[in-house]
């Protein structure tokens, strides 16, 4: 189907670069008529009788381009072309090729501005809610040819003014031949879930320090449950420790009512240490033995207040092989407790804002078979302030840890995310259990210019502030990062680039 839409969009598209001619055999007989890629039935009756009354006629070209236009003009949903087949006998099979268009975006820009606009349908949503101003723009389309342009601003436009809801936007025929009627379709996104399922990890990126990192996460959804399969072959950008291996998670976000949702997790990682860490460590008073691999088990509940506001609670219970000591491991069995913010407003078209964050604690306790005692505390928050193609985001996080926290629940800056322009092995190689980070950043068309300043540090010790500043291209998903450390003996510059999901964010969990 594919391919006949090209066919189609070649030959059939007026005003292309590149349309042709159909080279049909003008004058030769015809053999038979017949329609492909559409059920005859869902043409009228008189199209039909006009079709089949070709057979025993001469090709005439107007005469299958008129045919042409007639099938486009019942059916405004889809494209058509007439070809011819030479017989051995030199008699032609005449052949209406007819695709939908459908989802192709492209292809229905093209088709579809051809026709005028007869009305315009909201479903989903009480059209009353929309603004006056903005449905007067979707009014204005009626009456015109359509501008496939302009319809797709409308849906950026009622997406901004409803973050809640997802806008597509459907074509189909109207009741006269040459009109259509546009529909704008609302149907909730994922934002507003009462417990939306977690965060894709998947990332690949390059930092000048700490080189590659791969992280590839393979989920399945269906309704409110959610399978993900994750594998990083190298991760050396979360943590002080430089690890591989993988993950299982599965999560139910409506356990009998929308309010409840269970998860569990399993993990298997190896650990790799560089010099610089195990030098520190070994002059680190308080830090736990180090390992060469960690398996977790994950099991969580949550529970929502509303579609905003969230609580959990779980338990990690973890297995740490010790490093150069086959067949010795230590237990880090910690209780999780957990409140989650996500607030989104549009107060005006063309604005948004977006006000997220958490708190975490976890602890390691005896009543759970833990070697490792321990407390962990950990909040973050985020806000986004976007306008036309101006976008402000300021981050920030602070975190704390008391006892024997494992080296994974240590804390640690001057990666892709934090500190940028600092490197991580640099301001605390053993990590720290004090920590805090702040960022602003404003950004033109995704030309973003930062600044970030934080500190990370062990208790009794005193914190040294950093600051880094740079600029880079930063969307969505994609990233080019130049950063510069303000207060360093040195001025180095550090790049990065790569790819995150919308999920594998600033969180320093």
């Amino acid at each position: 189907m594919k391919t006949l839409r090209l066919l189609l969009l070649l030959w059939c598209v007026p005003g292309l670069a590149g349309a042709q001619e159909l080279d049909l055999h003008e004058g030769a007989l015809i053999e038979s008529a017949e329609i492909q890629g559409i059920a005859p039935d869902r043409l009228s009756a008189d199209l039909r009788r006009e079709i089949q009354a070709l057979s025993d006629q001469r090709v005439n070209r107007a005469r299958l381009a008129a045919l042409v236009a007639r099938i486009e003009g019942e059916r405004p949903d889809v494209v058509a072309a007439a070809r011819d087949v030479l017989r051995p006998d030199g008699r032609v099979r005449i052949i209406f090729l007819v695709a939908p268009i459908g989802d192709d975006q492209e292809l229905s820009s093209n088709i579809n501005s051809r026709y005028l606009v007869e009305r315009v349908d909201v479903t989903g949503i009480d059209e009353t809610k929309i603004s006056q101003a903005l449905r007067d723009k979707l009014q204005a389309l009626v009456g015109a040819k359509l501008d496939p342009t302009k319809a797709e601003a409308l849906s950026d436009e009622l997406e901004a003014e409803f973050p809640k809801y997802h806008v597509t936007r459907r074509i189909s025929r109207g009741s006269e031949v040459g009109k259509i009627v546009v529909a704008f379709e609302f149907e909730r996104s994922e934002a507003d879930k009462w417990i939306p399922f977690s965060p894709s990890r998947m990332k690949v990126l390059f930092h000048e320090d700490q080189r590659w990192t791969f992280v590839f996460d393979l989920r399945f959804t269906g309704g409110n449950h959610l399978f993900a399969v994750g594998y990083t072959p190298e991760n050396k950008d979360d943590l002080i420790e430089e690890y591989d291996g993988y993950w299982l998670r599965l999560e139910n976000r409506k356990a009998g009512t929308r309010r409840l949702g269970f998860a569990f997790e399993f993990s298997d990682f190896e650990q790799e240490w560089k010099d610089v860490t195990l030098a520190a460590v070994a002059v680190t008073p308080g830090i736990p033995a180090l390992y060469d691999r960690r398996r977790t088990a994950q099991p969580a509940v949550t529970f929502a207040v509303s579609p905003s506001l969230r609580f959990g609670a779980g338990a990690n219970i973890t297995q740490l092989d010790l490093l150069g000591a086959p067949g010795i491991s230590q237990q880090a069995n910690a209780v999780t407790g957990s409140a989650d913010f996500d607030q989104s407003w549009s107060p005006e078209s063309g604005v948004r804002m977006r006000l997220s964050g958490g708190y975490e604690y976890r602890g390691g306790t005896r009543s759970l078979g833990s070697d490792l005692v321990y407390g962990r505390h950990f909040a973050q928050a985020h806000y986004i302030f976007e306008q036309h193609h101006s976008r402000v985001r300021a981050d920030l996080l602070v975190g704390g840890a008391s006892g024997q926290p494992p080296m994974f629940e240590r804390f640690s800056l001057g990666d892709s995310l934090t500190l940028r322009g600092w490197n991580k092995f640099d301001i605390a190689p053993a990590g720290a259990n004090r920590m805090w980070h702040q960022s602003i950043e404003y950004a033109y068309r995704n030309f973003a210019y930062f600044l970030d300043a934080g500190s990370v540090w062990d208790d009794g010790v005193d914190a040294k502030v950093r600051l880094s500043t740079g600029v880079g291209y930063h969307d969505e998903h994609w990233f080019v990062t130049v950063g510069v450390p303000l207060n360093s003996d040195h001025t180095d510059v550090r790049f990065m680039i790569g790819f995150r999901a919308l999920g594998a964010s600033i969180d320093k969990r």
